[in-house]
Parts: structure tokens; C-alpha cells; sequence
């Protein structure tokens, strides 16, 4: 007797534990909604290809900005060396005008030269003339020694001069000449300085044509990244209003399918009736069946009933390893005892959809299938359901 009432409290207690998983269940698959799994994966692929699409987009924009400073760079040394090319061109034209005009001064000089180098030439043979002319005067008429050597001092004053007025002259010349070498020595070094800073900045154009062709590159594949990423947006929400309608028209389809199906259900198992929904577990302890048991092999396939979501399956006390398949519209359908799960929680399951195997687990005596069906909680009759 007192065996009897230990199995009859386990039994109580069991069932007390079931009533709570299966309330527990309720609660959380009444928030969660049926998702089919290739749209789940479909959407954490594109969550992936945006996040790399982003990291490429938030590099390409740091490079991006990265040349556009150096860009800007270019462009002020560009600008800098520009105003110096101008300046060194400036100086050879400067320095052309200088040579112009000091070979101008140098082409009347030396023609200053000319005129005074003949006048000279004359005055020596006038001077030769003189003297001569006078030496015969002196001796044949006697001409006053005093107007002779007045007449040699005049010549010797004039030659004088004109050999200072040719030396200032060639001196002058000179000095034209060094400051018209000193000039071409400028002119050439600005030459050189010229073709320095222009193949200076042809290298900066080219540099500020490469940067540029490197800016067009990466704007085109921030535009192309930006494009992707909207349009794997777009297509995220697509797909996430596409799930979520799905989930609505299932969960719809749920309720009016599993209701107008009644009797029209196939077993989960094929197996003999151990025992019928309502009849006593124990004589005289009030415990009825909830449920009713499934005998078959060890091993044999256990069926989803109905489309729906694992939302439990687990080892549970007494009712060893147990999978709980919410229907929706507060339908449930429970599979105890099996050998092997195949389902995990949160799981999608269809209609003939193998769940797991039969076995003995928990508190069975031999290999069966322990089958429910429930509605808002309570035990329905499985066999007005499956025939």
C-alpha cells in the first residue's frame, strides 16, 4: 500500500511538473513566431555582407580623405612653385633686357673707340707733318724756336688726351663686358633654376593626375559600396517583411489547419494503444491518462503530427527525453520516452516531419511512445484528432 502511494505521489508530482512546462511553453511560444530557416540564413548573410561592405566603406573613405589631403598638398606646392617660376622667368627676362642694353652701350663704346682711334691716327700723321714741316721752316726761314716748341707742346696735350679718352673708353668696355658676362652667368644659372622647378612641377602634375585617378577609383567604389549597402538593405527588409508576412500566414494557416483537421491526423507512430486517453494510471489513485502510450520498437520513428516550433526538447523527469511542437493558436502536441532527439529548440518542424526515435527513457517499463495533444493547456482526446 505504501508502494502504491509513492508511485501514486510521483505520479501527481510528475504531472504537476508537465502541467508547468507545458504553461511555461505557452508563455514563450505565444512570442515567439515561426521563421523558415533559409530566410533566417539569408539574413545573416546579407547582415554579414553589409558589415564587410561597411568595413570596406569606412576604409575606402579613409583613404579616400587620406589623398584628398595629400591632394590639397600638391596643390599648394604646385601653387608655391608656380609663383617661383614665374619669378625665375621674370629674372631671365630681366636679365635678357640687362644684356640687351649692355651690348648697346658695349656696340657704342666700341664705336666711340673707333672715332677716337682714328682721330688719334690722324693726329699722330698731323703731329709728323707738323714737325717735319717745322724743322724745314726753322732751318730755311728761320722760324722762332719759341713758336715751334709751343706748337709740339699743343700736339703732345692733344695726344695725351686722346690716349686718356681711349683708355677710359676701353676701360669701360671692359667693365661692360665683365658685368655682360656676370649677367649671361645669372641668366644661364636662372635658365637652369627654370627647367629645375618646371620638371618639378610637371612631376607634381603628375603626381596630382595620379591622385586624382586614384580619388575617381575610390569615389566609384564608395559610390558602388554605398549602392550595395542600400540595396542589401532593401533587400534585408524585404526579406524581413517576407518572414514576418510568412510567420503570419502560417501561423494563420496553423489555426485554421490544425482546427478543421480534427480526426484527419496521422499517429505519430505506428504501434499498438497501450492505453486511452482518461482511463485511471493507478486504481483508485485518481490519476488519470492525460495522454495515451504508443507501443513500438526501439528505434522506430516518431512523426511530427502538425507544422509548428520545437519549443522544449530535453530530458524532463519521468517522461525521459521529451519534445513539446507548438501548433499555434495554442495548440501543443507532446512526444515523451523517446531514445534520441532530432529536433533543438527554437527549431522549425513540418508535418510528418521526423522529431525523434522510440525508447524507453524515463519511467517505462519498455520501449513506447508517450503522446499528447493539448489546447490552451488542457489535455484534449488524441484519438478524436489522429486516426
Amino acid at each position: 500500500m505504501a508502494c502504491m502511494q509513492a508511485r501514486q505521489s510521483v505520479f501527481l508530482a510528475a504531472n504537476g511538473w508537465l502541467k508547468t512546462l507545458i504553461l511555461v511553453c505557452m508563455s514563450t511560444s505565444s512570442l515567439a513566431q515561426d521563421s523558415p530557416q533559409a530566410l533566417q540564413e539569408q539574413l545573416q548573410k546579407i547582415a554579414q555582407n553589409i558589415h564587410q561592405l561597411e568595413l570596406h566603406l569606412s576604409e575606402d573613405s579613409s583613404n579616400y580623405s587620406l589623398l584628398e589631403a595629400e591632394s590639397q598638398q600638391i596643390d599648394k606646392d604646385m601653387g608655391v612653385l608656380h609663383a617661383a617660376l614665374r619669378g625665375s622667368l621674370r629674372r631671365i627676362e630681366n636679365s635678357q633686357h640687362d644684356l640687351q642694353l649692355l651690348h648697346e652701350q658695349r656696340y657704342v663704346l666700341q664705336a666711340q673707340l673707333e672715332v677716337q682711334t682714328e682721330r688719334f691716327k690722324q693726329q699722330l700723321i698731323s703731329a709728323y707733318q707738323f714737325n717735319a714741316h717745322s724743322r724745314w721752316q726753322f732751318i730755311l726761314n728761320q722760324q722762332s724756336l719759341q713758336n715751334v716748341g709751343r706748337n709740339s707742346v699743343i700736339y703732345n696735350y692733344l695726344h695725351q688726351a686722346q690716349i686718356e679718352q681711349i683708355t677710359r673708353i676701353q676701360a669701360l668696355n671692359t667693365q661692360l663686358q665683365q658685368n655682360q658676362q656676370a649677367v649671361l652667368a645669372n641668366q644661364q644659372n636662372q635658365q637652369q633654376l627654370h627647367l629645375q622647378q618646371q620638371e618639378q612641377y610637371q612631376l607634381l602634375a603628375l603626381a596630382r593626375e595620379q591622385k586624382q585617378k586614384a580619388k575617381n577609383t575610390l569615389a566609384q567604389l564608395i559610390q558602388e559600396n554605398t549602392t550595395a549597402i542600400q540595396d542589401q538593405q532593401n533587400q534585408q527588409r524585404q526579406l524581413a517583411n517576407l518572414l514576418e508576412q510568412l510567420k503570419r500566414q502560417q501561423v494563420a494557416a496553423n489555426k485554421q489547419a490544425f482546427s478543421q483537421l480534427k480526426g484527419r491526423l496521422k499517429w505519430p507512430v505506428r504501434g499498438s494503444l497501450k492505453n486511452k486517453f482518461g482511463e485511471l494510471k493507478i486504481s483508485a489513485s485518481g490519476v488519470d491518462w492525460t495522454g495515451v502510450s504508443l507501443a513500438a520498437e526501439a528505434g522506430t520513428e516518431i512523426h511530427a503530427i502538425f507544422s509548428g516550433e520545437v519549443v522544449f526538447a530535453d530530458w524532463f523527469d519521468h517522461y525521459g527525453w521529451l519534445t513539446i511542437v507548438d501548433h499555434g493558436d495554442n495548440y501543443m502536441s507532446l512526444y515523451a520516452h523517446a531514445e534520441g532527439l532530432y529536433k533543438k529548440t527554437g527549431e522549425n518542424v513540418t508535418r510528418g516531419e521526423v522529431i525523434a526515435i522510440v525508447g524507453d527513457s524515463g519511467d517505462t517499463a519498455s520501449p513506447n511512445l508517450y503522446f499528447e495533444i493539448r489546447h490552451q493547456g488542457t489535455p484534449v482526446d488524441p484519438s478524436v484528432w489522429c486516426g
